[in-house]
Order: structure tokens, then sequence, then C-alpha cells
């Protein structure tokens, strides 16, 4: 009975080795997955109408399945509060890049700052996740104003922008996909609600994903200039919008799954192999 006992022990401590082994392997071979969508604009100025008050709204999300879990989303006017979900949350209204710290983290934020026939937006969305699960974080605003066409004139828009988008996927073979985008919108309606014109430059228009192992990084910036076609005399409401998303889907390594299900079937068959050598013992 000693020495059933002792190969009892033995083939314990030999399948708990196996599985921890196992679980030393599957942290080792968690992949790195970042995605960061930043952009801001500012110097905005009008020409061919006159620009009444702005009327924000803004919004932000974040949601996570991983480590930790959760979501949160707020609404604004010019200043929507920070979604984030995380660890060590970072200060509101923060827009350069958190990196590649405290994963696993998902947010994003907005900011529209009012000034005289002028405005300034930053808005952002950023994850990183270093284990399995999927993320997503989200700013979006936009700014609607009533304008006067005192004579028939086309309408423009100036305005300086700065942007970003940055990837990273560090996973072998690829079991995970991260992306990121910016999008941003001019929009002209008449007094009947009816789109007159509507312009989504390709600088501050973009999305990029990555589903195999690679990095990007591409940052932009600039002066654009949005002329509409000739409006009528009348009233008319401007709209201008933007967002900024980040995604993440990871999914354990499939070297990491099998060497956990190779010690999981150690463990299972020690257990049959010595059910049936125990077998006559307990008889």
């Amino acid at each position: 009975m000693k020495r059933t006992t002792g190969r009892v022990v033995r083939h314990l401590v030999a399948a708990s080795a196996v599985l921890a082994l196992a679980g030393a392997l599957t942290r080792e071979a968690r992949a790195n997955f970042y995605a960061y969508a930043v952009q801001q604009t500012s110097g905005y100025a009008f020409a061919g109408a006159t620009v009444g008050a702005l009327v924000p709204l803004s919004s932000t999300s974040a949601a996570q399945v991983g480590t930790p879990s959760g979501s949160e989303a707020h609404t604004g006017g010019f200043d929507s509060g920070q979604s984030y979900v995380g660890t060590a949350r970072p200060a509101e209204n923060t827009f350069t890049a958190l990196g590649q710290v405290n994963p696993d983290y998902a947010r994003g934020d907005a900011l529209v700052t009012s000034a005289p026939a002028a405005f300034t937006t930053n808005n952002v969305a950023e994850a990183f996740m270093i284990g399995p699960g999927n993320s997503a974080g989200q700013g979006s605003w936009a700014v609607s104003a009533p304008i006067t066409v005192a004579a028939a004139s086309a309408l423009t828009l100036t305005f300086n922008y700065t942007n970003r988008l940055t990837l990273l996927n560090t996973s072998s073979p690829a079991p995970g996909t991260v992306a990121a985008d910016y999008s941003y919108t001019f929009t002209i309606q008449n007094a009947a609600g009816a789109v007159v014109f509507t312009s989504s430059p390709v600088a501050v228009n973009n999305n990029l994903s990555l589903g195999a192992p690679g990095s990007i990084d591409l940052p932009g910036s600039g002066t654009i200039v949005i002329t509409s076609g000739t409006l009528a005399v009348g009233s008319y409401t401007a709209t201008i919008s933007g967002s900024e998303h980040s995604f993440i889907n990871s999914v354990p390594e499939p070297a990491s799954v099998a060497m956990f299900a190779t010690g999981v079937g150690v463990l299972g068959a020690w257990a049959i192999r010595n059910r049936k050598r125990l077998a006559p013992d307990r008889a």
C-alpha cells in the first residue's frame, strides 16, 4: 500500500509539473495587440456665409471582454466624459498615446472647445491587450450651426488637422486582428432638411487593420480647404462630425492551446492508468 501511495504522489507531482509548464508557455506565448487612433482639428474659418451659434454633441464608449471585463459609455455636449475599461485610469482629456502599458485596457475620449466662429476638436480611441478576448474604444463628436447666405455664393471651410493611426500585432501564427480608424464629414442641409453638399476628405478619413504579425504607424497633418457648390440665398445648417475607433480580437495561440491540452491529456491518462492499478488494492 505504501508503494502504491508513493506512486500516486510521484505521478501527481509529474502531472502537476506538466500542467505548470503548459501554463507558463501559455503565458509566454501571449501576443501583444495595440491600436491607437487620434484626430485633432483646429483653425476653423468659414467664408461665403454667416455662421450662428454652435450646437455640439459628443460621445465615448469602451468595452472589453478580457481581463478585466466591462463596458462604459458617455454622451455630452462640448466635452464627453472619458470611457475606460482597465486598470490605472488615465486623466480626462488625454489625447496623447497611453501606449503599451497597464494591459488590458480600452478607452475613448472626445472634446470640442468653442470659440467665436471657430472651434477645435480632440478625439481618441485606443486599446491594448496581451491576453485572449476582444476590446473596442470609440470617441466621436458633431457640431451643427445655422448659416445664412446673403448673396448666392459657395461656402468655404478651412481647418488644420493632425491625426495618427498606430497598430501592432505580434501574434504568430496570426490568431487575432487589430484595427483602428478615424473619420470626418462636412455636410450642408437646406431649410427643408435636404442635403445639398457633403464632403469627406481623404486626408481625414482612414482605416487600417492587421490580421497577421506586423506594425503600422501612420501620422498625418496639414490644412484642408472644402468649398461647396453655389448656394442660393437663404438659411442652411452646417454639420461637421468626426469619430475614432479601435478594435482588438485576440484568441489563444494554437501552440499554447496544444501545450495545455497535452498537459491535461497526460493528467487524464495518469488518472485512468492509476485507477486501474489501484482497483486491486481497494478490493
